[in-house]
């Protein structure tokens, strides 16, 4: 009789125990079940919102329209500098051109803009001043610098700046010829033909030392009451960024400047975007032909600016940026009325910030050109001679 109720007890026991382990694995497989149907719901939410930034992105970058671009120059300067066999895949291409004013509506601001992308366009009203005011060097360092360095100092860069120089203004027009008198270039603006072909305004890290940089602002230099607390000599900013290792820029500020917007030969800027994780820049290597778009900002008007980097100390800030007048089949025409006319000018900025050794472009490391200055300079000369005077800049 306890043998049978022992016998009982140990079966009531076992089923009890299956009945619990049941359940348990019920309730694991169920576990497991929510969360593979909570992993598949989770990536269906990631995938969907892949898909919603993809499709914002291209809202944002959608194209604009398409141009004729050449590299034939850009091609050349870098086979006889830096001996790289076509820099860009071809000399001449159709190329799809973005709107730049749709990118940056995905951005806070033009300073977002600016620092993600190197280029931005800017709200700078037209100053009321005389008809000849943009041929006036005393006039532009009157009324349009002060306009500038305020754009600079209070809408683009929060950083500390140590020095500010605006230099190599420039009229360009369709109609307009390179200026050829030196002695009048100290009270005029020189003048030039729309650039057309592809190119930058300063390969910076060619030049064997800073000063020699320097050198060639300060010849260029339109003087400039800056509130900026800068260094008072060349020399001091030269030191800055030698010794402190000081981070500086050069930035090209463009503007239409007839009364209607612009429809013909209107600048397009090339975003470089490079490989291995953007660690690279020019001239070490050539942009990702993928990831690298060109923009325009349609019908700009006189009362805008468009700001673009032509070099920065700093390799992760998007710099360099080649650029050209393109045509607008659709817009073009010989009407003289509508032909373009625009002002440049670039400045030389330093900032209140030391540059890393694994981000410095300009450390003694750098890559350098096999010519020299001096056949540098001869190259440049036979290269423009090749072509129509006030072409290539």
């Amino acid at each position: 009789m306890m043998m049978f109720m022992s016998l009982a007890t140990l079966l009531s026991t076992a089923l009890i125990f299956l009945v619990i382990n049941q359940s348990y694995s019920f309730i694991c497989i169920s576990i497991t079940q929510l969360h593979h149907t909570h992993m598949l719901w989770r990536q269906e939410i990631i995938d969907m919102q892949a898909t919603q930034y993809s499709d914002e992105s291209n809202r944002y970058d959608a194209m604009y329209t398409k141009a004729k671009i050449d590299y034939s120059a850009a091609n050349e300067y870098i086979q006889a500098h830096y001996n790289i066999s076509q820099y860009f895949p071809h000399n001449n291409c159709i190329e799809t051109i973005h709107n730049g004013r749709r990118l940056q509506e995905s951005y806070h601001d033009e300073r977002e803009m600016l620092k993600e992308n190197g280029l931005a366009i800017v709200t700078s009203p037209m100053p009321t001043t005389p008809i000849n005011y943009w041929s006036e060097r005393d006039s532009i360092q009157q009324y349009y610098l002060p306009e500038l360095e305020n754009i600079i100092i209070n809408r683009l860069f929060p950083e500390k700046i140590i020095h500010l120089s605006f230099w190599n203004p420039m009229m360009r027009g369709e109609s307009l010829e390179l200026s050829r008198h030196q002695d009048q270039l100290l009270l005029h603006t020189p003048t030039a033909n729309i650039a057309s072909l592809v190119h930058i305004d300063t390969d910076v890290g060619a030049y064997e030392k800073i000063q020699d940089v320097l050198a060639i602002i300060d010849k260029n230099r339109v003087q400039n009451d800056s509130s900026v607390p800068s260094s008072n000599t060349f020399d001091e900013v030269a030191n800055a960024i030698v010794s402190e290792k000081k981070r500086f820029a050069i930035l090209n500020f463009w503007r239409n400047i007839r009364e209607t917007p612009v429809s013909r030969a209107p600048l397009s800027i090339y975003s470089s975007r490079y490989d291995d994780g953007d660690d690279v820049a020019f001239p070490d290597a050539a942009p990702n032909t993928e990831r690298s778009k060109w923009y325009m900002f349609p019908n700009a008007t006189r009362d805008e600016v468009i700001v673009f980097y032509q070099y920065d100390r700093e390799r992760n800030q998007p710099s360099d940026l080649w650029h050209c007048a393109i045509e607008l089949e659709e817009n073009e025409s010989d009407d003289c009325v509508h032909r373009r006319k625009s002002f440049d000018i670039r400045a030389f900025i330093v900032f209140d910030e030391e540059v890393s050794s694994r981000s410095d472009r300009f450390s003694p490391e750098r890559s350098r050109p096999i010519l020299s200055f001096e056949e540098s300079g001869c190259f440049c000369d036979e290269q423009a001679a090749k072509r129509t005077l006030g072409e290539v800049e």
